[in-house]
């Protein structure tokens, strides 16, 4: 479990748009830290999660993107492949949601996404918890 002088830190893909900043903001507010990120090339994802202790998609942030960023979490840090992910997802979006990404209604109230960011951080194996050392970073 991490120390109360160690905040969480969310990594927001999408952060580039209103809502991903307007999240950002509110999880910044409950305590957290949070790393805005934009799209990046797959083969950089677990050098953009370094750090982060969960992933959170934007609503409505491109199919494709959000496949294959999740898709490349774990390739060159295995330990990333554990992070949890959550997917806010409106109405008009459809289909379940990748294999191992919690999937939560947007919009919704702060206090049900922060109640989801605790739920997914208390499964996630000790290994992703961990610091990295020396010998996993190569």
């Amino acid at each position: 479990m991490r120390e109360p002088s160690q905040p969480t830190t969310i990594a927001i893909l999408g952060a580039n748009t209103v809502v991903g900043r307007a999240l950002c903001a509110l999880l910044e507010n409950s305590g957290y830290k949070t790393r805005p990120l934009d799209t990046y090339p797959t083969g950089v994802v677990d050098e953009v999660l370094k750090g982060a202790d969960l992933l959170l998609i934007a609503p409505r942030l491109d199919e494709g993107v959000r496949e294959a960023f999740v898709g490349a979490m774990g390739k060159g840090a295995p330990q990333r492949a554990s992070m949890p992910v959550i997917a806010l997802t409106t109405a008009v979006e459809e289909g379940p949601p990748e294999q191992g990404v919690i999937s939560v209604p947007w919009p919704s109230e702060t206090e049900v996404l922060v109640e989801r960011i605790e739920a997914a951080l208390l499964v996630v194996p000790e290994v992703s918890a961990a610091p990295t050392t020396q010998a996993e970073t190569g």
